[in-house]
């Protein structure tokens, strides 16, 4: 009897327990269910972290998400090139990658149908250059994807700069610092396009020859020279970028042949761009046995100018970064002995002097140096002139002609040089060189029927002799200018730092 009643009551609680369970909504899942649910709760999480991922790193996202080119920090790779993954492969002094595998591959393809394939460059992490002081924001070692050339060209050379503006105090430069324009613990593979592409097509002149991206840490267009750490909040700063041009420039003579070099070219785009006008005589006499040794510099002639209300914000911006940085002892001392050394990190006051023979690849309307220098706007007054310049008013499109005319003046020294070279486009965009579409491809603008791709090769080669200087008519006279940026100032990519915002 006992037993049944203790039955009895175990069903009962059964019961309830049951109906406890219903008025609360709790279903009971089946195991199949209690899968599918943890399956689909790993899939959200998984999402989740990849968006935000690409959200902090704002690199991978620009080469990830197709957006109509603008400019050529947000078109052109076929895949991310800097997705935010930490480097935790073993650093060493050589990449090792597919290249010579991937040339076999494509070697029995006709060139006439061949597909272009991405070239996807391992990452060269120099992890002795940090005995030497040369080393990122962060104190990590700096590093460069290297390229093999081959064939007739195999002792000829193109290094290339990476761009990412500047850093002009302490709390943006360890901003950077957490990335990958101030750390190399977060640099990946690159891939390689435009002037640094291996097809002929897309590259004529140079797509056979070593072609070298050296990766952007520092902050200060690799101009930094301050030998003691910084301390800012707890953590620590390094501004090395000198130690890193060194580094990289003696790594490549000594380890990877470039003291052999016949032919060379270093480049850059934006900061990069500025970077390669800086360096261009030390980097003619790290190689005093080459036969040719000339330097181009994309999107990297920054104007000093002041805003359209008058205010000198680029002459004051980059004071902050030579000073932040001790960038002074490492600019041109024929400049510096007779200039305030702020205006030494601006071109126009080092053409008359370089002894190298440089070209200058520009737009007139350079949408980062409107958005920045011409006309860096908090109030939002020239956000419908910015969206499409048609939209401008008469007295904003005198201001904008007038950056233009500005632009050309200062380019004067090269217009009136035998050696020095330009092209200068009428198109609202920012740098070219390193992006397939700009450069040769269907987006790059024609000035009396050549790229800037052609006009450089044309040059360098001296293939004309009639003139160096490419000059195009005023806006909105191109009608090869980019979409969307024949008459947009910025679309689809904001100021990497937008300076003028703040105070």
């Amino acid at each position: 009897m006992k037993q049944e009643v203790c039955i009895r009551r175990m069903w009962h609680q059964h019961e309830k327990n049951n109906r406890k369970s219903a008025n609360m909504g709790t279903s009971i899942l089946s195991p199949r269910r209690h899968l599918n649910r943890g399956v689909m709760t790993f899939v959200t999480l998984l999402l989740f972290a990849t968006m935000a991922t690409l959200v902090w790193n704002y690199e991978g996202v620009q080469r990830l998400v197709k957006l109509v080119p603008t400019e050529g920090f947000s078109i052109g790779a076929k895949r991310p090139t800097n997705v935010l993954t930490p480097n935790l492969s073993k650093e060493n002094e050589t990449s090792t990658g597919s290249d010579s595998l991937k040339k076999e591959d494509s070697a029995a393809i006709p060139v006439e149908i061949k597909p272009l394939q991405p070239l996807v460059v391992d990452l060269t992490i120099l992890k002795g250059a940090v005995a030497k002081g040369a080393v990122c924001l962060d104190g990590s070692p700096p590093g460069y994807h290297l390229h093999r050339g081959n064939g007739v060209n195999a002792r000829n050379w193109v290094v290339f700069l990476e761009e990412g503006a500047w850093c002009e105090s302490e709390a943006a430069c360890q901003l950077r610092a957490r990335a990958h324009l101030g750390s190399s613990r977060w640099m990946n593979v690159r891939t390689f396009e435009g002037i640094l592409s291996n097809s002929e097509k897309v590259n004529p002149d140079f797509y056979n020859w070593n072609r070298v991206f050296v990766r952007y840490c520092d902050g200060a267009s690799f101009s930094g020279n301050m030998s003691l750490s910084v301390k800012d909040k707890g953590k620590v700063l390094q501004y090395r970028g000198e130690s890193i041009w060194n580094a990289i420039i003696d790594d490549l003579i000594e380890k990877k042949g470039m003291k052999n070099a016949d032919k060379a070219l270093l480049g850059g785009c934006s900061a990069g761009g500025l970077s390669s006008i800086l360096h261009c005589d030390k980097f003619k006499t790290a190689l005093p046995s080459a036969n040719v040794v000339k330097c181009m510099s994309d999107a990297g002639f920054f104007v000093d100018t002041k805003t359209y209300k008058g205010e000198n914000k680029i002459q004051a911006y980059f004071k902050s970064v030579v000073d932040l940085q001790n960038v002074t002892d490492t600019l041109p001392k024929y400049c510096t002995e007779k200039r305030n050394p702020i205006e030494c990190f601006f071109p126009q006051y080092l053409l008359s002097q370089m002894k190298t023979p440089l070209f200058v690849v520009n737009g007139a309307y350079d949408w980062w140096q409107m958005d920045n220098i011409v006309a860096p706007d908090p109030l939002g007054e020239w956000d419908h002139c910015k969206n499409n310049a048609s939209r401008c008013t008469a007295a904003q499109l005198n201001i904008i002609q007038g950056y233009r005319q500005e632009l050309l003046d200062a380019l004067k020294p090269i217009q009136e040089s035998k050696k020095h070279g330009m092209f200068i486009d009428g198109c609202f965009h920012h740098c070219q060189a390193s992006y397939d579409a700009f450069w040769s491809g269907q987006y790059a603008p024609h000035v009396n029927g050549q790229t800037a791709s052609q006009a450089l090769g044309d040059w360098y080669f001296e293939r004309d002799t009639k003139t160096n200087s490419v000059v195009d008519c005023a806006f909105p006279c191109n009608p090869t200018c980019p979409p969307k940026t024949s008459g947009a100032l910025s679309v689809g990519r904001p100021s990497f730092r937008n300076w003028s915002k703040r105070g």
